[in-house]
Protein backbone atom coordinates (compact mmCIF):
# COMPACT_ATOMS: atom_id res chain seq x y z
CA UNK A 1 0.00 0.00 0.00
CA UNK A 2 2.95 2.61 0.67
CA UNK A 3 4.67 1.78 -1.89
CA UNK A 4 0.71 2.24 -4.56
CA UNK A 5 0.31 5.84 -2.41
CA UNK A 6 4.03 7.16 -3.04
CA UNK A 7 3.77 6.10 -6.93
CA UNK A 8 0.51 7.59 -7.36
CA UNK A 9 1.47 10.78 -9.94
CA UNK A 10 -1.25 13.82 -9.66
CA UNK A 11 -3.95 13.91 -12.21
CA UNK A 12 -3.90 17.92 -12.85
CA UNK A 13 -4.10 21.54 -11.61
CA UNK A 14 -6.74 22.33 -8.85
CA UNK A 15 -9.16 24.93 -10.44
CA UNK A 16 -7.22 27.47 -7.78
CA UNK A 17 -3.99 26.78 -9.52
CA UNK A 18 -5.94 27.46 -13.45
CA UNK A 19 -7.05 30.93 -11.56
CA UNK A 20 -3.61 31.88 -10.41
CA UNK A 21 -1.90 31.55 -13.73
CA UNK A 22 -4.39 32.95 -16.14
CA UNK A 23 -3.91 35.76 -12.70
CA UNK A 24 -0.28 35.76 -13.70
CA UNK A 25 -1.06 35.67 -17.96
CA UNK A 26 -3.35 38.77 -17.43
CA UNK A 27 -0.73 41.23 -15.46
CA UNK A 28 2.01 39.92 -17.64
CA UNK A 29 0.02 40.56 -20.74
CA UNK A 30 -1.63 44.06 -18.71
CA UNK A 31 2.42 45.61 -18.50
CA UNK A 32 3.66 44.01 -21.62
CA UNK A 33 0.59 45.92 -24.16
CA UNK A 34 1.82 49.22 -23.16
CA UNK A 35 5.07 48.53 -24.61
CA UNK A 36 4.32 46.80 -27.62
CA UNK A 37 2.19 49.82 -28.32
CA UNK A 38 5.01 52.37 -27.51
CA UNK A 39 6.89 50.54 -29.74
CA UNK A 40 4.63 50.22 -33.23
CA UNK A 41 3.89 53.96 -32.57
CA UNK A 42 7.52 54.17 -32.06
CA UNK A 43 7.86 52.26 -35.88
CA UNK A 44 4.57 53.98 -37.33
CA UNK A 45 6.21 57.86 -36.16
CA UNK A 46 9.37 56.71 -38.08
CA UNK A 47 7.62 55.67 -41.20
CA UNK A 48 6.15 58.61 -41.17
CA UNK A 49 9.24 60.57 -40.86
CA UNK A 50 10.84 58.64 -43.78
CA UNK A 51 7.92 59.49 -45.64
CA UNK A 52 8.51 62.85 -45.19
CA UNK A 53 11.77 62.84 -45.82
CA UNK A 54 11.04 61.34 -49.25
CA UNK A 55 8.38 64.50 -49.95
CA UNK A 56 11.19 67.03 -49.02
CA UNK A 57 13.90 64.94 -51.14
CA UNK A 58 11.75 65.24 -54.02
CA UNK A 59 10.84 68.85 -53.74
CA UNK A 60 14.97 69.36 -53.70
CA UNK A 61 15.27 67.26 -56.81
CA UNK A 62 12.37 69.04 -58.25
CA UNK A 63 14.48 72.37 -57.52
CA UNK A 64 17.38 71.21 -59.63
CA UNK A 65 15.83 70.24 -62.57
CA UNK A 66 13.58 73.41 -63.02
CA UNK A 67 15.47 75.74 -60.74
CA UNK A 68 12.40 76.77 -58.50
CA UNK A 69 10.43 75.02 -56.22
CA UNK A 70 7.24 73.03 -57.13
CA UNK A 71 4.14 75.46 -57.16
CA UNK A 72 1.47 74.40 -54.33
CA UNK A 73 -1.34 74.08 -56.47
CA UNK A 74 -1.75 75.42 -60.30
CA UNK A 75 -3.87 75.23 -63.64
CA UNK A 76 -0.88 76.57 -65.76
CA UNK A 77 -0.31 74.01 -68.31
CA UNK A 78 3.30 75.57 -68.87
CA UNK A 79 4.05 74.75 -64.93
CA UNK A 80 3.07 71.07 -65.73
CA UNK A 81 -0.60 70.88 -65.65
CA UNK A 82 -3.42 70.95 -63.09
CA UNK A 83 -2.44 69.70 -59.47
CA UNK A 84 -1.39 69.95 -56.12
CA UNK A 85 2.15 70.08 -55.14
CA UNK A 86 2.23 66.37 -54.25
CA UNK A 87 0.87 65.50 -57.77
CA UNK A 88 3.75 67.87 -59.08
CA UNK A 89 6.42 65.81 -57.70
CA UNK A 90 5.64 61.94 -58.32
CA UNK A 91 7.94 62.00 -60.59
CA UNK A 92 10.41 62.30 -58.09
CA UNK A 93 9.04 59.93 -55.70
CA UNK A 94 9.40 57.15 -58.15
CA UNK A 95 5.88 57.35 -59.43
CA UNK A 96 6.06 58.87 -62.51
CA UNK A 97 3.93 56.36 -64.34
CA UNK A 98 0.84 57.79 -62.11
CA UNK A 99 1.95 61.29 -62.59
CA UNK A 100 1.95 60.49 -66.76
CA UNK A 101 -1.91 59.81 -66.12
CA UNK A 102 -2.86 62.87 -64.89
CA UNK A 103 -1.09 64.75 -68.15
CA UNK A 104 -4.24 63.17 -70.78
CA UNK A 105 -7.39 64.78 -69.89
CA UNK A 106 -10.84 62.66 -70.69
CA UNK A 107 -11.35 63.58 -74.07
CA UNK A 108 -7.90 62.15 -74.73
CA UNK A 109 -5.86 64.99 -75.52
CA UNK A 110 -2.40 66.53 -73.82
CA UNK A 111 -3.34 69.20 -70.96
CA UNK A 112 -1.12 71.76 -72.36
CA UNK A 113 -4.41 71.53 -75.50
CA UNK A 114 -6.64 71.11 -72.66
CA UNK A 115 -8.24 74.62 -71.94
CA UNK A 116 -7.70 76.72 -68.89
CA UNK A 117 -10.46 75.58 -66.29
CA UNK A 118 -12.58 77.94 -64.39
CA UNK A 119 -12.57 77.79 -60.46
CA UNK A 120 -14.69 74.65 -59.73
CA UNK A 121 -13.96 72.46 -62.54
CA UNK A 122 -12.46 72.96 -65.57
CA UNK A 123 -9.56 70.01 -65.72
CA UNK A 124 -9.52 69.26 -62.84
CA UNK A 125 -11.44 66.14 -64.55
CA UNK A 126 -7.39 64.83 -64.78
CA UNK A 127 -6.92 63.97 -61.30
CA UNK A 128 -9.51 61.11 -61.38
CA UNK A 129 -7.24 58.80 -62.86
CA UNK A 130 -3.99 59.34 -60.84
CA UNK A 131 -6.04 59.84 -58.30
CA UNK A 132 -7.54 56.27 -58.53
CA UNK A 133 -3.92 54.87 -57.27
CA UNK A 134 -2.78 54.89 -53.41
CA UNK A 135 0.40 56.36 -53.00
CA UNK A 136 1.73 54.70 -49.84
CA UNK A 137 4.23 57.39 -49.20
CA UNK A 138 1.45 59.86 -48.76
CA UNK A 139 -0.28 57.86 -46.12
CA UNK A 140 1.11 57.89 -42.20
CA UNK A 141 0.58 54.24 -40.56
CA UNK A 142 -0.41 55.97 -37.28
CA UNK A 143 -3.99 57.67 -38.80
CA UNK A 144 -6.29 54.60 -38.97
CA UNK A 145 -8.62 56.32 -40.79
CA UNK A 146 -6.56 57.44 -43.64
CA UNK A 147 -8.21 54.66 -45.79
CA UNK A 148 -7.94 55.22 -49.69
CA UNK A 149 -12.04 55.13 -51.25
CA UNK A 150 -12.77 56.54 -53.90
CA UNK A 151 -14.53 59.94 -52.80
CA UNK A 152 -18.07 61.06 -54.04
CA UNK A 153 -17.53 59.89 -57.71
CA UNK A 154 -14.53 61.37 -58.79
CA UNK A 155 -11.38 59.56 -57.77
CA UNK A 156 -9.99 62.00 -55.35
CA UNK A 157 -7.35 60.59 -53.18
CA UNK A 158 -6.86 61.78 -49.64
CA UNK A 159 -3.13 62.27 -47.89
CA UNK A 160 -1.43 62.15 -44.18
CA UNK A 161 0.81 65.49 -45.43
CA UNK A 162 0.66 68.83 -46.00
CA UNK A 163 2.53 71.51 -47.31
CA UNK A 164 3.21 75.25 -45.88
CA UNK A 165 1.42 77.38 -47.52
CA UNK A 166 3.77 80.24 -46.63
CA UNK A 167 7.10 78.53 -47.88
CA UNK A 168 5.14 77.75 -51.18
CA UNK A 169 2.50 80.56 -51.56
CA UNK A 170 3.13 84.17 -51.23
CA UNK A 171 2.69 84.51 -47.74
CA UNK A 172 0.85 87.89 -48.08
CA UNK A 173 -2.04 86.38 -50.51
CA UNK A 174 -4.53 85.33 -47.85
CA UNK A 175 -3.90 81.89 -49.19
CA UNK A 176 -4.91 82.20 -52.81
CA UNK A 177 -2.01 82.21 -55.04
CA UNK A 178 -1.16 78.91 -54.57
CA UNK A 179 0.79 78.47 -58.48
CA UNK A 180 3.71 80.81 -57.43
CA UNK A 181 7.17 79.20 -57.70
CA UNK A 182 10.01 80.13 -55.39
CA UNK A 183 13.65 79.59 -55.81
CA UNK A 184 15.58 77.97 -52.48
CA UNK A 185 18.26 80.49 -53.14
CA UNK A 186 15.78 83.63 -53.00
CA UNK A 187 12.78 82.69 -50.79
CA UNK A 188 14.03 82.13 -47.50
CA UNK A 189 15.78 85.20 -46.67
CA UNK A 190 15.20 83.10 -42.81
CA UNK A 191 17.02 80.34 -43.63
CA UNK A 192 15.61 77.12 -45.18
CA UNK A 193 16.45 75.08 -41.77
CA UNK A 194 13.99 77.43 -40.08
CA UNK A 195 11.30 77.66 -42.25
CA UNK A 196 8.71 74.21 -41.83
CA UNK A 197 8.21 73.40 -45.38
CA UNK A 198 5.21 70.28 -44.57
CA UNK A 199 3.33 68.89 -41.52
CA UNK A 200 1.33 65.89 -40.98
CA UNK A 201 -2.67 65.96 -41.37
CA UNK A 202 -5.22 63.80 -40.59
CA UNK A 203 -6.26 62.09 -43.82
CA UNK A 204 -10.18 62.16 -42.97
CA UNK A 205 -10.91 62.88 -39.49
CA UNK A 206 -11.89 67.17 -39.08
CA UNK A 207 -15.33 67.62 -39.30
CA UNK A 208 -15.04 71.06 -37.43
CA UNK A 209 -14.63 73.18 -40.14
CA UNK A 210 -14.63 70.79 -43.14
CA UNK A 211 -17.96 68.47 -42.85
CA UNK A 212 -15.78 65.90 -42.70
CA UNK A 213 -14.12 66.30 -46.16
CA UNK A 214 -10.66 64.61 -46.22
CA UNK A 215 -7.15 65.85 -47.16
CA UNK A 216 -7.32 65.28 -50.53
CA UNK A 217 -3.90 65.87 -52.72
CA UNK A 218 -5.26 64.74 -55.92
CA UNK A 219 -8.37 67.05 -55.42
CA UNK A 220 -8.64 71.47 -56.20
CA UNK A 221 -7.73 74.47 -54.80
CA UNK A 222 -11.45 75.52 -54.97
CA UNK A 223 -12.15 74.28 -51.14
CA UNK A 224 -8.88 75.33 -48.60
CA UNK A 225 -10.63 72.46 -46.12
CA UNK A 226 -10.14 69.74 -48.36
CA UNK A 227 -6.78 70.78 -49.53
CA UNK A 228 -3.19 69.64 -48.49
CA UNK A 229 -1.38 72.45 -47.17
CA UNK A 230 -1.81 74.79 -44.22
CA UNK A 231 -1.19 77.86 -42.48
CA UNK A 232 -3.23 80.10 -45.91
CA UNK A 233 -6.72 81.06 -44.65
CA UNK A 234 -7.73 80.78 -41.11
CA UNK A 235 -4.68 80.61 -39.08
CA UNK A 236 -1.96 82.98 -38.71
CA UNK A 237 0.20 83.12 -36.20
CA UNK A 238 0.01 81.75 -32.88
CA UNK A 239 -3.01 80.20 -34.04
CA UNK A 240 -1.48 78.11 -36.40
CA UNK A 241 0.19 75.70 -34.14
CA UNK A 242 -0.67 72.08 -34.77
CA UNK A 243 -3.15 69.93 -33.03
CA UNK A 244 -2.35 66.66 -31.15
CA UNK A 245 -4.88 63.53 -31.59
CA UNK A 246 -7.92 66.01 -31.88
CA UNK A 247 -11.08 64.74 -31.78
CA UNK A 248 -13.43 64.69 -34.90
CA UNK A 249 -15.30 67.73 -32.96
CA UNK A 250 -12.47 69.60 -32.41
CA UNK A 251 -9.92 68.69 -35.26
CA UNK A 252 -9.50 71.88 -37.64
CA UNK A 253 -8.65 70.75 -41.41
CA UNK A 254 -6.55 74.66 -41.53
CA UNK A 255 -3.88 73.52 -39.11
CA UNK A 256 -1.53 70.69 -38.86
CA UNK A 257 -3.14 67.71 -36.90
CA UNK A 258 -0.76 65.26 -35.71
CA UNK A 259 -1.56 61.46 -35.50
CA UNK A 260 0.96 60.78 -32.99
CA UNK A 261 0.71 61.35 -28.49
CA UNK A 262 3.42 63.98 -28.00
CA UNK A 263 4.08 66.25 -31.39
CA UNK A 264 4.41 65.99 -34.93
CA UNK A 265 7.04 65.55 -37.83
CA UNK A 266 7.83 68.14 -39.81
CA UNK A 267 9.85 68.44 -42.93
CA UNK A 268 12.51 71.81 -43.25
CA UNK A 269 12.97 73.28 -46.45
CA UNK A 270 16.30 71.98 -46.07
CA UNK A 271 15.44 68.96 -46.52
CA UNK A 272 15.59 66.71 -43.23
CA UNK A 273 12.85 65.94 -40.68
CA UNK A 274 12.54 66.02 -36.86
CA UNK A 275 9.57 65.60 -34.53
CA UNK A 276 8.04 69.21 -32.94
CA UNK A 277 7.03 68.08 -29.40
CA UNK A 278 3.44 69.23 -28.23
CA UNK A 279 5.24 71.86 -25.87
CA UNK A 280 6.25 74.15 -28.50
CA UNK A 281 5.48 77.78 -27.72
CA UNK A 282 2.57 78.26 -30.48
CA UNK A 283 4.76 81.72 -31.26
CA UNK A 284 7.57 79.45 -31.77
CA UNK A 285 5.85 77.33 -34.23
CA UNK A 286 4.40 80.51 -35.99
CA UNK A 287 7.88 81.43 -36.26
CA UNK A 288 9.30 78.99 -38.18
CA UNK A 289 6.33 78.97 -40.79
CA UNK A 290 7.76 82.04 -41.66
CA UNK A 291 10.20 81.82 -44.69
CA UNK A 292 11.14 85.38 -44.41
CA UNK A 293 9.76 87.12 -41.08
CA UNK A 294 12.88 88.54 -40.11
CA UNK A 295 12.83 86.42 -36.71
CA UNK A 296 14.79 84.53 -34.59
CA UNK A 297 14.00 81.29 -33.54
CA UNK A 298 13.48 80.91 -29.55
CA UNK A 299 15.43 78.14 -27.56
CA UNK A 300 12.76 76.09 -27.18
CA UNK A 301 12.75 75.11 -31.14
Amino acid sequence: MKANKSSRSRGGFTLIELLVVIAIIAILIGLLLPAVQKVREAAARMSCSNNLKQVGLAVHNYQGTYNKLPPGYCFDANKGGTGSLFYHILPYMEQDNIYKLGQVNPEGGSVTNYPQPNAYWGNFADMRTPAAWTVKSYLCPSDGNNANPITWTNGWVMGNYAYNHDAFGNSNDGGNDTSLQKSIASGFPDGTSNTIGFAEKYANNCVANSSGNGTLWAHGNWNPWWEPRFNSWAARGAASKFQVQPTSAQCNSALPNSPHTNGTNVALMDGHVRFVTASINPVTWAIALTPAGGDILPNDW
